[in-house]
């Protein structure tokens, strides 16, 4: 699914496919290096330091905790991908006074907004989803699935430093991506 065009020339916009294709590239380094990080303790052989005096289950949750950190980032990027695409949806649909039912509800909620929100309209929480679920132009359970992963992103995103959400552990980077994914093609073209 592609990304929507920015004006900005410094935006560095992501599409989820790019996204996945970053974290299976990763997955397969992370394999790779533990693998020969094994055949090193295994022969006696020279490792990297942080290695010295590993055992392989030490080795084993070194990675796990690479693996389960680079998951979680791959879901603060998918979702966030996601919000890119759909303000910018939001942005043109205003600016452009588009007819559909999603950019005249856009518009009758965007003129209710201070000067200040109009610069950057809140996303959720009586923000750019509410609207988007509010005008019926998808299945409301569509938005209700994407926006379980908000909770991880904001989590993550904001340094983790209250009570986990049962959704970082529960929504693995594909099931994030089948949801923004299933998000993004549900929206009226």
């Amino acid at each position: 699914m592609p990304v929507a065009r920015t004006a900005h020339e410094t935006a560095e916009p992501q599409t989820l496919d790019e996204i996945r294709d970053w974290r299976d590239g990763i997955v397969g380094a992370l394999v790779d290096q533990r693998a020969s990080v094994y055949r090193a303790i295994r022969a006696g052989s020279v490792t990297a330091p942080r290695f010295l005096g590993m055992t392989e289950g030490d080795v084993d949750a070194h990675y796990d905790a690479q693996r389960r950190e680079l998951d979680r980032l791959t879901v603060v990027n998918l979702v966030a991908s996601a919000e890119a695409t759909i303000r910018l949806d939001c942005a043109y649909r205003i600016r452009a006074k588009l007819k559909d039912q999603l950019s005249r509800a856009y518009r009758k909620w965007y003129k209710t907004l201070s000067a200040k929100k109009r610069q950057f309209p809140d996303f959720d929480g009586r923000g750019i989803l509410d609207v988007l679920k509010d005008a019926h132009v998808m299945d409301n359970n569509i938005v209700g699935q994407y926006r379980q992963c908000l909770r991880v992103r904001h989590w993550v995103g904001h340094g983790r430093y209250w009570a986990k959400p049962a959704e970082v552990d529960l929504l693995d980077p594909e099931d994030v991506y089948d949801r923004a994914d299933a998000l993004l093609r549900a929206l009226p073209r």
